[in-house]
C-alpha cells in the first residue's frame, strides 16, 4: 500500500504512521506475533501495551481484522 492510498477506515497510511508511530503493516505483524484473532481485545492491547489512543486503537484494528478477513467491509466500500 503506498503512503497516499485510502485503507478500508478512510484514511491514508501516512496517517497511520503519523498518528501511531507505525505504518499498519508493521502494526498488522505485531499483531499477528501476538496471536490477535485468538486473544481478542485488539484494541485494549494496542491502548495498554503500546500506548496508542482509544480512537486509534479501534481505527487499527478494524484495519488489521478487514486485512486479515476477520471483518467483511460493508458493501461498497473498497480498499
Amino acid at each position: 500500500m503506498s503512503t497516499g492510498t485510502k485503507g478500508p477506515r478512510g484514511f491514508s497510511e501516512e496517517t497511520v504512521r503519523t498518528k501511531t508511530g507505525k505504518s499498519s503493516e508493521e502494526w498488522y505483524a505485531l499483531l499477528d506475533a501476538w496471536n490477535a484473532p485468538e486473544k481478542g481485545h485488539t484494541a485494549k492491547h494496542l491502548r495498554e501495551e503500546h500506548g496508542v489512543s482509544p480512537w486509534w486503537a479501534q481505527s487499527v484494528t478494524v484495519r488489521y481484522e478487514y486485512a486479515r478477513g476477520l471483518r467483511q467491509p460493508p458493501a461498497g466500500m473498497g480498499n
